[in-house]
This record gives structure tokens, C-alpha cells and sequence, in this order.
């Protein structure tokens, strides 16, 4: 006959091996919902992109078509977003999204890091992006 401390031991052994299966279970379970928040995080970042660039895309045509002394404010959500200039071609860049936009006005580009503002201002033809 087994004495009662040996049902003891075996019923913390159950108990443990229960308790590991169980932070297994967990910790795949927080690996996989970890990886579908860091995806979802992405896929909203690039939108929040996609969709300031189209703003700032609108308010450059703007301030070019509304002549002199017209002045554009974008905020860029998401992401800052960096401006680089080819001629009157502006690229624009925020996290891992790009995209570029053509004005038929001549471009001077003030800023060159990353930022969440930019301010557009026609001075006599030509736009001043800061």
C-alpha cells in the first residue's frame, strides 16, 4: 500500500507539469497575438501615411494654383515624414511608405529631417515647404 506522502509527491508533480503545459500554452499564445499587433501596427502606420501624403499632395497643388501669399499647413500622422526635392518633383517618405508628388510650381524645400508639420507658402510663384 503507498503511503500518503507518496500521493502527495505525485499530485505536486501533476500539478507542476499541469502549471508548465499551461505557461507553454501561454507563451505561445503571446508570441502569435504579439506578431498580429505588430502587423496591425504597420498596416496603420503606412494608411496614416498614405493619408497624409495625400493631404500634404492637395494642399501643395493648392497653394501652387492659388498663387501668392497662399499658405498650406499639413500635419503628418503616423510616422514623421521626410521631404527630398528633384526638381519639382517632391518624394515623400514616413516610416516604409514613399510616394511623390509633381508641382507645376518651382519647389524650395527648407526642410530636410523628419517632421509631423510642414507649412507651405507660395512667395511669388514658387513654393516654400518649412
Amino acid at each position: 500500500m503507498a503511503s500518503p506522502s507518496h500521493f502527495r509527491a505525485q499530485a505536486s508533480i501533476e500539478t507542476l507539469l499541469v502549471f508548465l503545459i499551461f505557461l507553454s500554452a501561454f507563451g505561445i499564445v503571446y508570441a502569435a497575438s504579439s506578431r498580429l499587433a505588430a502587423g496591425a501596427q504597420s498596416r496603420l502606420d503606412t494608411s496614416l501615411s498614405q493619408s497624409s501624403f495625400s493631404d500634404f499632395s492637395a494642399k501643395l497643388q493648392s497653394a501652387c494654383s492659388l498663387g501668392n501669399g497662399n499658405v498650406r499647413e499639413v500635419e503628418v500622422k503616423g510616422k514623421p515624414a521626410e521631404l527630398a526635392l528633384d526638381g519639382n518633383i517632391i518624394s515623400f517618405t514616413a516610416g516604409s511608405f514613399s510616394a511623390r508628388a509633381n508641382s507645376s510650381c518651382e519647389i524650395s524645400l527648407a526642410a530636410s529631417s523628419p517632421a509631423r508639420f510642414f507649412r507651405i507658402e507660395n512667395k511669388n510663384g514658387m513654393l516654400e515647404i518649412s
